[in-house]
This record gives C-alpha cells, sequence and structure tokens, in this order.
C-alpha cells in the first residue's frame, strides 16, 4: 500500500503509528527508513532480514546475494515490510522482493507520486491484492482512493 504525498505531511510518523500495532499481527516484520540520497546498501537489505527474523545470512555479501536470500526467506510466510522515504521504483528492486505470500503487507511511503504505476507496485498489488492511497493535507476532504 504506497502511501504518496508532499513532504512534512506526515509520511513517516504515519507509517510509524502504523508499524507497530500491524507488526503484532505477523511473526515477521521490519520498517525501513531509507535516506534522501537514494541509496540501497547491502546494510539496508540485512536490516530487512535480520528484522524479518532471518538467521544464517552473511551481512557482507553483495547486495544482489541479500535480496536473493531474503526473497527466498519470504516465500510462503506472511510478512509485514514498512518502506518509509521511497524515492524512485529502482529502490525498491534493490530492497524488496518481488514475491509475497498471500496476507502479507508491505506499506510505502513516498512522494514519487507514479510509484503506484511502477512495475514493481503493479506486480506485487495482483499478488497481495492491495489498495493504494493518495493522502492530501488535513482538511474537509478525506483520503482518495487512486
Amino acid at each position: 500500500m504506497p502511501c504518496i504525498c508532499t513532504g512534512g505531511m506526515g509520511k513517516t510518523t504515519l507509517a510509524k503509528l502504523l508499524f507497530n500495532p500491524l507488526a503484532q499481527h505477523f511473526r515477521h516484520s521490519a520498517l525501513i527508513e531509507l535516506q534522501h540520497d537514494g541509496h540501497i546498501s547491502s546494510e539496508h537489505i540485512s536490516s530487512l532480514l535480520e528484522q524479518l527474523g532471518a538467521e544464517g545470512f552473511k551481512k557482507t555479501s553483495p547486495a544482489g546475494v541479500l535480496l536473493r536470500t531474503a526473497q527466498d526467506y519470504v516465500s510462503g510466510k506472511a510478512v509485514l515490510i514498512v518502506v518509509d522515504n521511497v524515492w524512485t521504483q529502482d529502490q525498491l528492486d534493490k530492497l524488496l522482493p518481488r514475491e509475497f505470500t498471500q496476507g502479507s503487507r508491505v506499506i510505502i511511503t513516498s512522494r514519487y507520486s507514479d510509484l503506484p504505476k511502477s512495475e514493481w507496485c503493479q506486480q506485487v498489488t495482483e499478488v497481495i491484492r492491495c489498495n493504494v492511497y493518495a493522502v492530501s493535507e488535513l482538511g474537509l476532504a478525506p483520503a482518495t482512493r487512486t
């Protein structure tokens, strides 16, 4: 479920508020906060694996190896993953698996308005059947479903 809006609208706050109560319903959950530089490193993927509960992987492995490990690890498991501050589809491609088990949930916050149309989101939303919401400034109008 991508959450798209401009800076300062509370995306990070919302992601953190959603994560804690939702994580209680999943055996495997992770909250990853990305930096503004857009770089995805092996440390990001290692953190994802650690938070999900994976063991026995080498933290110093190349990012591609760690991503395959993450894909293997989430296979057959319902997981909750929250990724905060996504700037490009490339970040999703380098950080997250593309295949999730039914019942999994992925929450993404971003300023990138085309993210819901990205190949990654299209492929994942077909599998886990999620909705995409665009968040607007607080006011009389509620958030709209895209």
